[in-house]
């Protein structure tokens, strides 16, 4: 997720009004990665990290991530570059959808979900119509995505679907801003087409797993495999991999993580295309992981060092050497969850979790400190 302005130059003004807002809103989505990981850490093995009466909110475990957490920081995201008091409906009920969640309230939290993803349509909407660009197209296709399976978990629809459609609200989103972060730069008539041709290929596979009967793996494999040409497409032209460009600071570390997450991208898109040639299900754990986190929290972790300062409007101190420490464990942990998924070993896919929750929980502090400096 990216912000439009660093934050690195910026007069320090400490946390207004608006920031504090900003703050007491984004508690709910801090709370809801937090029952998460959690969940998620509960789900491979680490039974007893939670008392009992906790445990319930572990089936809720992926809506909480990706809904709760990435949905509103994307909507919060968006308002705060848009600045118009309608733009922050969709952060405000994406928040309420975590709180009738961890109410154990999953009807009343898809709905909040569902009318917040439309929200959020409706703010890409007002962008393109103000300034029309394929990007932001690809953008609104992922807020789309939010809507499409936030309505089949609602709808009961099967998980593989409401997965689908959820992580390409992640995928879609990510690919839009990172073309967007680079709009001063031209692409070639080929790389347009084929940016194109990728974003209907994705679409399409999303439309046949919609469609009732039709969850056959064959539909997964050509999802995964949109996910793998985009990982390509981005490796190829995204500013972040050009050669020849010298990086400092936050920039290099920025640089490092999304080659990283569309390395994890392309291999999590081979294997579950080859996976539903082998007849398996689109969510089997192997490849969805390594999207998941891999890819997707590369971006967090990437992305991070310029939204937050632009969003709080306040400086960021420069990165120290341990600043990339959690990006390194996120991928020892994504690359032994792999190992763990192939081999069937639960002891290993624990560990991996474990080391993934405190990559993300290390990060959170790195952000903190190098903010506060």
């Amino acid at each position: 997720m990216t912000i439009k302005r660093a934050g690195a130059g910026m007069p320090s003004r400490g946390f207004p009004r608006a920031s504090i807002l900003v703050a007491v809103i984004a508690a709910a989505a801090g709370l809801a990665m937090l029952t998460g990981i959690a969940g998620g850490l509960v789900r491979i093995g680490w039974t007893h990290l939670l008392p009992e009466h906790f445990v319930a909110p572990v089936a809720l475990h992926s809506a909480l991530m990706v809904c709760g957490f990435f949905g509103f920081g994307i909507a919060l995201e968006r308002a705060a570059a848009l600045k118009k008091p309608i733009a922050w409906a969709a952060p405000a009920l994406a928040a309420c959808g975590t709180v009738a969640a961890l109410a154990l309230q999953p009807g009343l939290a898809s709905l909040f979900w569902l009318i917040a993803a439309l929200a959020l349509v409706v703010v890409y909407a007002e962008v393109m119509r103000r300034a029309p660009a394929l990007f932001t197209a690809i953008e609104g296709a992922g807020a789309l995505a939010w809507a499409g399976g936030t309505l089949w978990w609602l709808l009961a629809r099967p998980f593989s679907t409401v997965v689908a459609w959820w992580a390409s609200f992640l995928v879609l989103t990510i690919v839009g801003e990172r073309r967007e972060l680079a709009r001063f730069v031209p692409l070639s008539e080929k790389a347009r087409r084929s940016y194109i041709a990728m974003a209907v290929v994705q679409g399409a596979a999303l439309v046949l797993l919609a469609l009732p009967g039709l969850e056959h793996p064959l539909a997964g494999g050509l999802w995964w495999l949109s996910m793998s040409l985009f990982a390509g497409w981005l490796l190829r032209y995204d500013m972040a991999c050009r050669p020849k460009v010298q990086r400092l600071a936050w920039t290099l570390h920025t640089a490092r993580s999304l080659r990283l997450g569309y390395t994890w991208m392309l291999l999590a898109g081979l294997w579950g295309a080859v996976n539903a040639l082998r007849g398996m299900p689109l969510d089997s754990p192997g490849p969805l992981h390594m999207l998941l986190l891999g890819f997707v929290f590369s971006m967090v972790f990437g992305h991070a060092p310029i939204m937050l300062p632009a969003l709080l409007r306040t400086p960021i101190s420069a990165p120290g050497p341990f600043a990339f420490v959690p990006v390194g464990l996120m991928t020892l942990g994504v690359a032994l969850r792999a190992i763990g998924d192939m081999i069937g070993s639960g002891g290993v896919r624990a560990g991996a979790g474990a080391l993934q929750a405190a990559a993300i929980i290390t990060f959170a502090f790195t952000m903190i400190r190098h903010l506060r400096r």
